[in-house]
């Protein structure tokens, strides 16, 4: 069990279970097998609604997450709500990249090969994302790293660190 308490004054917060070796390596296989068959993968308008509900659930928690981060992390209450904020952000802006980011044309026709040709490049997820949260900025660290994987694509799993790992 991982005892969650309080920076200020140590008192119990919560206890959450933890994984044995396992259990992570029963999750790395999921996230594996799901990411090995393509007809699992989720489209671009599926992310996007992934990305968008979860800043707005988040923002609706704004005062929720704030004092979690603080009771977590020791952080001022003032600055937890700014890490809020900035990880509301981050997610809407890997919708907004998912949704004018694409692929490239390539130049053809500029080799007698390549005559009457056409060629673009296609953006896919690359794997896994193992994301691992900091303690110092515990959500919007790990917003960093889970929105990014989400717009892509990637399967992803997530390690909170140890002290805060509520957020």
């Amino acid at each position: 069990m991982i005892k969650v308490v309080q920076a200020f004054d140590r008192q119990l917060i919560s206890e959450l279970p933890g994984d044995d070796a396992q259990s992570l390596e029963r999750k790395l296989a999921t996230a594996h097998r799901l990411f090995k068959d393509r007809r699992a993968w989720l489209k671009p308008y599926e992310r996007i609604d992934i990305l968008r509900k979860l800043a707005t659930l988040v923002e609706g928690r704004r005062e929720h997450f704030g004092q979690q981060i603080a009771r977590e992390g020791g952080k001022p209450y003032t600055d937890a709500l700014i890490e809020t904020d900035r990880a509301v952000d981050g997610l809407r802006s890997a919708t907004e990249i998912l949704r004018t980011r694409a692929g490239r044309e390539i130049p053809m026709g500029i080799t007698k090969a390549s005559v009457n040709r056409r060629a673009w490049t296609l953006e896919e997820p690359i794997g896994v994302v193992a994301a691992i949260s900091a303690f110092n900025h515990p959500l919007n660290l790990i917003v960093h790293q889970i929105a990014p994987a989400i717009a892509t694509g990637c399967p992803v799993i997530v390690k909170p660190a140890s002290s805060t790992p509520l957020n």
